[in-house]
């Protein structure tokens, strides 16, 4: 029985970790190959890696204090106004594709002042800033995939017990190294932070080196785990692109983890300029 519960216990340190995770089709992007230049006029993207707001039952997560606090609600309009000089037609947030009808209908009700906000990044930020901009939609484009959870905390139990306590270890410590960095940063200073190369580079290295090594002879369950988080990534980009028009402003707000394969994925193409957010974080 202890053996089965700490079976659980790791799947869903698992599950925490990588879950730090529609409208009718509008004209898409054409698919023509253009070159990236400073007079591109075709769609832009910029993406907010974002830590969530509510509280949690994960076995690790963030200490978040209280945002609804006059000190952090007056941090949040803060923020609201830099991402404002972004100027973006289009907010984009991390949640379920299928349920798109349903975040409409809770943005078409706080617009009419018949909704009250809860303490969750979608709301607190992307509610409140596609009110402020005039806008009259949200769009969900989280998509949902089954990953290997119990295939891959069952290998590490019974092949790599040492050396998979000392990854769910890292993760612990580096969310408390977070958790104290946010005590003591304004969230404008926090998603600066959160939106660097540094962030980015970790955030993918906690699965390629991280995750990937468990793997053996006999099976490649890490890299298995790896393949479908990038997968996951990919879907979320198509749902992007479904609601992507030729002279868009793209603001996405979504988990660290997914900002930091999103952001690969867009650079690399040449028919939609990348804009890179901490540009405007930082801006006076």
């Amino acid at each position: 029985m202890i053996h089965n519960m700490k079976i659980v216990a790791y799947i869903t340190v698992i599950f925490a970790l990588f879950t730090l995770a529609c409208e009718p089709s509008e004209k898409k992007v054409s698919k023509t190959t253009v070159p990236k230049t400073p007079s591109f006029n075709g769609p832009r993207i910029a993406i907010l890696g974002t830590f969530h707001y509510g509280s949690t039952s994960d076995f690790s997560a963030m200490d978040v204090d209280d945002l609804n606090s006059k000190k952090r609600q007056q941090e949040i309009r803060v923020l609201l106004e830099a991402l404002k000089t972004y100027q973006p037609t289009k907010i984009m947030v991390e949640y379920p594709h299928e349920k798109s009808e349903k975040l409409s209908h809770d943005f078409t009700q706080y617009l009419k002042g018949e909704y009250d906000l809860t303490i969750n990044e979608i709301e607190q930020l992307g509610f409140r800033l596609a009110q402020d901009l005039d806008h009259k939609d949200i769009y969900s484009i989280d998509y949902t995939l089954s990953l290997p959870f119990g295939a891959l905390a069952n290998f590490a139990e019974h092949h790599m017990k040492e050396e998979f306590e000392l990854f769910l270890n890292r993760i612990k410590e580096n969310d408390k190294k977070d958790s104290d960095r946010l005590a003591k940063s304004t969230l404008k200073e926090y998603y600066i932070y959160k939106n660097s190369e540094e962030e980015d580079l970790k955030n993918k290295n906690q699965y390629l080196v991280g995750t990937a090594q468990f793997v053996s002879d006999s099976t490649y369950i890490g890299v298995e785990f790896v393949s479908k988080w990038w997968e996951r990534n990919f879907h979320i980009m198509t749902n992007i692109d479904r609601h992507t028009s030729s002279g868009d402003r793209l603001l996405v707000i979504i988990g660290g983890a997914h900002r930091a394969v999103l952001k690969d994925f867009y650079k690399d193409r040449n028919d939609i300029q990348y804009e890179e957010i901490a540009t405007y974080l930082e801006s006076p």
